[in-house]
């Protein structure tokens, strides 16, 4: 099984030319990457943990018909239900991130369409654009 590594060091950068269209546009569309990534290792877990929920009432059910004590099958009972609660979970995890990533999707869709235009006539120029804050906005 995979696990989650942290994000050190991919981090885009804040300050300067990656505040550009491209920049904002690049640190949008990796959000709905990761909001996807995340959807589907949370997929899997949930997937993982159903199948060790239903293995684990397998077990009790075989446990309980071959007469083993009650606590133990009441103890295995009791890991079947936190495997089925983890699967809960992350199901939830899964509605959210699908939810992030759709919400991450349409502000790239809103950027490009806000933003695309003036991108567009301003790097199609050959004469060099005033810097953001040079124009005056009446």
């Amino acid at each position: 099984m995979s696990t989650i590594t942290p994000a050190s060091g991919g981090l885009p950068a804040t300050e300067g030319p990656a505040n550009n269209f491209e920049g904002v546009r690049a640190k949008l569309a990796s959000l709905q990457a990761a909001a996807d990534a995340l959807q589907e290792h949370a997929e899997l877990l949930r997937a993982r943990m159903d199948l060790n929920a239903n293995a684990a009432r397998q077990l009790m059910d075989l446990c309980a018909a071959a007469g083993v004590v009650a606590s133990h099958t009441g103890r295995i009972a009791d890991i079947s239900a936190m495997f089925a609660r983890v699967a809960g979970r992350a199901g939830q995890v899964v509605t959210d991130t699908d939810a992030m990533g759709t919400a991450a999707g349409h502000v790239v869709t809103q950027h490009r369409a806000e933003y695309g235009g003036i991108h567009t006539a301003s790097t199609s120029s050959p004469v060099p654009q005033g810097k953001p804050g040079f124009y005056r906005v009446v």
